[in-house]
């Protein structure tokens, strides 16, 4: 009996419980990043104030090239 309350009925109140909760702030006023990782380094170690960037930009990089002629040769 105990482990049908345990492994049936307790996740499946967890899951109903989980559903039913409403967010602190409603979706429309939220402004964090997509990950959410804003949020939840905000939780642990306090928010920064500041507001996420609108737009991930990637950084342009360019292949980097490495002249190897000008290293003084080992003596075999």
């Amino acid at each position: 009996m105990i482990a049908f309350l345990l492994f049936i009925v307790l996740p499946i109140a967890l899951i109903v419980l989980a559903l039913r909760m409403k967010p602190l702030v409603p979706r429309d006023e939220r402004s964090s990043d997509p990950l959410g990782a804003s949020g939840a380094a905000g939780g642990m170690f306090g928010s920064h104030g500041l507001e996420a960037d609108p737009v991930s930009v990637r950084e342009d990089t360019e292949r980097v090239q490495f002249d190897l002629s000008a290293l003084p040769r080992e003596r075999e």
